[in-house]
This record gives structure tokens, sequence and C-alpha cells, in this order.
């Protein structure tokens, strides 16, 4: 059902996503449907709960192979799994990047993974670089601006050119650390990308 779900809202929109659609979808009964979902937005939420988690896992799983202390190496690595796992499951790029705003509790779940993420860059770059001078606004911005450029190859229908993105993504992601005064070893392993 979650998988019938996403792929209704991708077919019909928000609005033209019908629980009659989701089970016709799946392929399940009425009363299945209910036994699992008060309706179709809490479908829609557990449906974008759950790829949040898988998308997590690929992205958790390929830094883990990657040194602790080569942050940039990190964040490409990172920016290059998410991508991936977007390419690969087109369907949900578009409830990441588009259908998201369709529905106020699917924003804030949004919102809480752009402040997890940004928590995430600010954590990796404490003490790198002479960054503290920088607004605290900065992660969730740049977070920010990685989505809406993926959102808008996904809305062009170009999501499986996202991979081809990843260094462009992650040196936009690195460029503000950079420019607050990495030192030249970051400088060159920020700029060198993915080995």
């Amino acid at each position: 059902m979650l998988a019938a779900i996403a792929a209704a809202l991708e077919k019909h929109g928000y609005a033209g996503t019908t629980v009659s659609r989701v089970l016709e979808g799946a392929g399940v009964s009425r009363r299945t449907f209910y036994e699992q979902f008060a309706d179709k937005d809490d479908c829609l939420l557990v449906a974008y709960d759950d790829a949040e988690r898988r998308a997590w896992a690929r992205v958790v799983a390929a830094v883990a192979g990657e040194s602790p202390g080569d942050w940039p190496r990190r964040v490409h690595v990172a920016v290059g799994a998410a991508m991936d796992f977007l390419a690969a499951e087109p369907v949900t790029a578009r409830l990441f990047t588009v259908e998201v705003r369709t529905l106020l509790p699917l924003a804030e779940r949004q919102r809480g993974a752009t402040e997890r993420i940004a928590a995430i860059l600010r954590a990796g770059n404490r003490g790198k670089t002479n960054s503290d001078d920088l607004p605290e606004t900065t992660e969730r911005t740049l977070v920010g601006n990685v989505t809406a450029l993926a959102g808008s190859y996904v809305l062009s229908g170009a999501t499986e050119l996202l991979p081809s993105l990843t260094a462009q993504l992650a040196d936009h992601l690195l460029l503000t650390y950079r420019e607050a005064g990495a030192g030249p070893a970051m400088r060159s392993a920020a700029t060198r990308g993915p080995r």
C-alpha cells in the first residue's frame, strides 16, 4: 500500500489520489486498508516515513566505510548515496521533493529531515574551519538549496540524472566552509570530490 500511494501520487497528484486508487494499485480490499490506516493522509505519512528510513539507511551504509576524519569525502559519499537512492526510486524522489508540499504534516517531516542533515553538517565541520561566525541557519539553507535543485530535476522528469549532480551538490554544501577560512588541506580535499 505504501508503494501504491506513492505511485498514485506520481500519476494523479495529491488531489487526484484517492483511497480507491491506492486499493487498486495495491490489490487489497478497503477493509485491509482501513485496518492499517485511518485515511489517505495517514497512509501517505507512513509511506514518507518508510522511504526516509530506507534513504537514511542507504546513506549511513555508504558513509560507514569512510574515514571519520575525512569530512569532505564523507559529504561527497553521503550526497552520492542519496542521489543514487532517489534515481533508483523516482516515485520516492517525487514524494520527497514535490508532493511533500501538498500536506502540512509532510512538510513538517521534511523540515525535520532538513534539521537532522543540517545538524550533521554542523557537527562534521566543528573544529575543521573558522566558520564560527556563520549564521546558525547556514546548514539549513545549504540543505534546502540541494533539495530544491534535486526537486527541479525530479519535476522535469530527469530523476535519473541526479547521480551526475553529486560532485556539484556536495561542493555546494562544502563551499561555504571553504570560504569561511578552511585551511589548504580542507580546500584540497573538498574540491577533489569522491575518489
